[in-house]
């Protein structure tokens, strides 16, 4: 299960006034979905979700999105801050809760797209595949966890994967990737240092290869299902081009 929602320390109740904007700004997040409920918009790779203890003057898209629409946020949806893609925000502490609780449904779906070391070290390994190997938290404590993930196209030493998680573990892609012998690219937390380096310098990866592309869900409200899409950024889609090119020039071969 994900963390239950939470409000930003000091957050005033709803109907007071908005506050005013505080520490270091970021431009406005492209929104992809608004209505009486929630927000969701498309938060870039380095962005914070929302400020902490470690970075209380840093740019975060919880104060980026509630001075863009003069709104206050209730955060019930985590993106680590290497991951780019789909964030949701509640208008009301009722609302996540209950965004949250679709968002962890049975028939809810969250679909990334990831870069990882192809075919890896485990060669046995099929192109899709489950990891389902507890995680450990922050006590130490095992957890339960599963991903799936496919890789849907190959290139020389990485394969282009789509990956969907089944619960909310830290660094859950990631670490399960690591597991799996598949490593994501761009990852300098649990990725190859060595196939990092060289993808900045062939291909010009110079950020975590994993993207939220996907959600769909029920409103907790109406029970309309939901999907939202935010497409790959551009920086990302350029590495996938020059992989693609020089696909065609050359095989693909084993890393």
């Amino acid at each position: 299960m994900s963390e239950p929602p939470h409000i930003t320390p000091g957050e005033p109740e709803p109907g007071a006034p908005a506050a005013r904007p505080t520490g270091q700004t970021h431009p406005p997040l492209p929104v992809l979905l608004l209505d009486d409920d929630f927000v969701a918009v498309s938060k870039p790779s380095g962005l914070l979700v929302h400020r902490d203890e470690h970075h209380p003057e840093a740019p975060a898209a919880l104060q980026t999105v509630r001075d863009q629409l003069q709104k206050h946020l209730y955060p019930f949806h985590r993106l680590d801050r290497a991951t780019s893609g789909i964030l949701l925000f509640g208008f009301s502490r009722d609302a996540a809760a209950a965004l949250q609780a679709s968002l962890a449904a049975a028939d809810a779906h969250k679909e990334y797209v990831a870069l990882v070391r192809y075919p890896g070290s485990d060669k046995e390994l099929p192109m899709a595949w489950t990891c389902d190997r507890p995680l450990h938290d922050e006590k130490d404590k095992p957890r339960d966890a599963r991903t799936d993930f496919a890789v849907t196209e190959t290139f020389r030493g990485c394969g282009l994967a789509t990956v969907r998680i089944f619960t909310g573990r830290y660094h859950q892609i990631r670490r399960h990737a690591n597991h799996s012998g598949r490593h994501l690219l761009g990852d300098t937390t649990h990725g190859k240092g060595r196939l990092n380096a060289l993808f900045r310098e062939r291909y010009g990866l110079h950020r975590l290869f994993l993207h939220l592309q996907r959600i769909v869900m029920r409103h907790p409200r109406t029970g309309a299902v939901l999907a939202i899409d935010d497409p790959m950024p551009m920086e990302l889609a350029t590495v996938l081009q020059r992989l693609r090119a020089e696909a065609v020039e050359c095989p693909p071969s084993p890393s």
